[in-house]
């Protein structure tokens, strides 16, 4: 099979430009933070010690100590070691992890840009998007999105090596990168002749699948060597997060209520759209033997892997229903959903009847997360209705309006998410 050739537009490659975008950018949130508490329409002050929380404290004592495993006790195994491993060789602090995660997260953007002819709006429209100010603090997602930045790279010059290199250390990352299995099959398969879709998936074991089987392994086999147990990860996972397979139980639910509800329900919506998408490109290479945009292809997978998992492997706590924290990290706060939300708000144009369909497909998932319970639920998830309008509204290149309103309400959520975090009253997702 001959390597994908993927057209890539030289526009936007300004690399210094969109880091120094990126860091000043994560400067004004923190800076935001400070004034606002300074004049108390916040609490919490970002430091050492509420940053310290959730998560980051798992991955330090990862950093620290290594794996421990104590049995009927809440244990730092679910989590993937290579972050904590350079967590531990800088010998950073809290603070500094948090700067070098702002880089990480800089240059993964600023690669991601370059091969895109993203403009200087949507660049903040992404910058805005509320969770990723988990790449702000020391979090894994920063890294991740670097190295699948550099995976999205290398897929782009057909690079082998850049290709096994970053999908080795993104499986030592993030249990998210399993979504990207599926999304590589799908993607040899729609960018080569049907008649010759057994030498695609030759081609996607030996590129793609292979480094990744190899990165699990060496996962499994050090967390055994840390802890005696083969596979512990897994009985962690089941165990102490309520990751296997279940039904899902309606309405949806969060650990955080209504606080992160309906990010959540947005998340879900990009996976419910990247499948009618999916379905009907894989028809249209199935029938007219057309080639579709295969990154595309492999976003569009990924998001709905990504909705997929959490709806039939996701907890049932609290108000037992299926609860979907997490989907919103998962779905946002990476490349694949950047060139989803690239193609569906930069290259298109939308007529009413497309307005009408998405109109119709989000109320109609918004039925899974309860939306007509009551008039207040109702208008809760009509706010998400709204953002999704503002962001078709905002493909047409004539009005620049919609798409710097939604910035804006997304810069005070995100300001505020991150207070969420930093107060430990609720789950940050």
């Amino acid at each position: 099979m001959q390597p994908m050739r993927i057209s890539v537009s030289k526009a936007g490659k300004d690399f210094t430009a969109t880091f120094i975008l990126v860091v000043i950018y994560a400067g004004v949130f923190y800076g935001f933070q400070f004034f606002f508490c300074k004049s108390l329409l916040f609490t919490y002050i970002p430091d050492i010690d509420n940053i310290n929380k959730w998560d980051v404290s798992w991955y330090k004592t990862i950093a620290d100590t290594g794996y421990r495993y104590i049995p009927g006790e809440s244990n730092n195994l679910a989590l993937y070691f290579f972050f904590p491993l350079v967590w531990k060789i800088t010998h950073l602090g809290i603070i500094g992890m948090s700067c070098l995660n702002v880089v990480f997260f800089a240059t993964g953007f600023s690669i991601l840009c370059g091969l895109y002819p993203v403009t200087i709006t949507n660049k903040i429209l992404w910058l805005t998007i509320p969770p990723v100010y988990f790449a702000f603090i020391p979090y894994s997602e920063a890294l991740f999105f670097l190295l699948s930045s550099i995976l999205v790279l290398g897929i782009t010059k057909n690079n082998r090596r850049i290709i096994w290199t970053s999908l080795f250390l993104l499986s030592l990352t993030r249990a998210t990168y399993t979504f990207l299995g599926p999304a590589f099959v799908v993607m040899c398969l729609v960018s080569a002749n049907r008649k010759y879709w057994y030498k695609s998936l030759y081609y996607c074991f030996i590129t793609y699948l292979l480094p990744m089987i190899l990165g699990t392994a060496l996962f499994i086999w050090y967390q055994y060597l840390q802890t005696g147990i083969w596979f512990v990860f897994f009985e962690v996972a089941k165990k102490s997060w309520g990751h296997a397979f279940n039904i899902p139980v309606l309405p949806f639910s969060s650990l955080a209520s209504t606080l992160t509800l309906w990010i959540g329900a947005l998340a879900m919506f990009a996976g419910l759209l990247s499948f009618f998408y999916l379905a009907w490109k894989f028809c249209i290479w199935l029938f007219r033997n057309n080639n579709p945009d295969p990154l595309l292809m492999a976003s569009c997978t990924y998001l709905f892997m990504a909705s997929l998992v959490v709806v039939f492997f996701n907890p049932t706590w609290g108000a037992n229903t299926t609860n979907v924290s997490g989907i919103f990290r998962y779905v946002f706060v990476n490349p694949f959903f950047y060139i989803f939300l690239f193609h569906f708000t930069s290259r298109l144009k939308y007529g009413w009847k497309n307005y009408v369909f998405v109109i119709i497909l989000a109320n109609i998932l918004w039925l899974a997360f309860g939306s007509l319970q009551n008039l207040d639920t109702f208008l809760y998830f009509t706010f998400n209705t709204a953002l999704l309008v503002l962001l078709m509204l905002g493909s047409d290149k004539k009005i620049s309006w919609p798409v710097m309103l939604v910035a804006a309400i997304n810069f005070f959520i995100q300001l505020q998410f991150l207070q969420l975090y930093i107060g430990q009253k609720y789950f940050p997702d």
